[in-house]
């Protein structure tokens, strides 16, 4: 399924039947496990990554499918840095959440109404929804009651909550030369060029996400998710993602 796909000029892949060394990836590589990704946004990946992967406690096959597959899993195929989206209707609001269990009236407030035909005809108040359920996690400030709502996902994976947007603020300047970037006042550069694969591989470090790949592949992805986001939400898709980076990262 992947013939068509030819590495680039002076690149080596086992497409063409040559090992790829595990201190590199290939454009190949990348735009076979995220197809429609842009040339560019690949290529910013690999200028982050390719060399150090040592560094980035990528220096394993099976780290590296895992960190890939969680990137396809929290942002899709196109991986590019997109913002967490909480269009949820009142019933999925109940559901995840203790505070819209409890007050089952600003459920149906604050989400998504749709008509008789199916179409929503008025949105979800995600602010709200920051305010009253994101708020008290991700260790936002209880002083800002916008933290919520502000710090919600961004980057390849997405990172929430005040204290990761200012804990990779602080240590920018231990991977990366330049200016730091200001993710508390604006936290749209969490998404903007390489802050969003650098947040990626602040985050795999810093919560040290590669601990959950204890040598079972497959069967790891389950704890890999779950350091991730807490939980199984995207799962199934993780899961497809590793059992294509496997094929692909060989």
């Amino acid at each position: 399924m992947f013939g068509h796909l030819t590495p680039r000029s002076g690149e080596h892949s086992r497409l063409n039947g040559c090992p790829v060394s595990l201190d590199h990836y290939t454009f190949a590589q990348l735009k076979m496990i995220f197809p429609t990704a842009d040339d560019s946004d690949i290529d910013v990946v690999l200028g982050e990554i390719n060399g150090r992967l040592s560094e980035f406690k990528l220096d394993t096959r099976l780290r590296q499918r895992h960190f890939f597959a969680q990137i396809k899993g929290e942002v899709g195929s196109s991986m590019r840095g997109v913002s967490e989206s909480w269009e949820y209707s009142r019933e999925v609001l109940r559901s995840f959440s203790a505070y819209y269990r409890a007050y089952p009236i600003e459920a149906e407030e604050d989400g998504y109404l749709k008509d008789k035909q199916g179409r929503i005809v008025r949105r979800a108040n995600q602010r709200n929804i920051g305010r009253k359920h994101f708020q008290r996690l991700n260790g936002n400030r209880e002083s800002f009651p916008d933290d919520g709502y502000n710090f919600r996902g961004r980057g390849l994976i997405q990172i929430t909550g005040y204290e990761k947007y200012n804990g990779f603020m602080q240590a920018y300047s231990k991977y990366w030369q330049g200016a730091v970037p200001n993710t508390v006042e604006d936290p749209d550069l969490i998404n903007e060029g390489p802050n969003a694969i650098r947040s990626a591989l602040w985050f795999w470090l810093n919560y040290r996400i590669y601990d959950a790949e204890c040598g079972n592949g497959f069967s790891d992805v389950g704890g890999v998710t779950r350091r991730v986001n807490g939980g199984d939400v995207g799962l199934e898709e993780r899961k497809a993602a590793y059992e294509l980076a496997e094929r692909v990262l060989t």
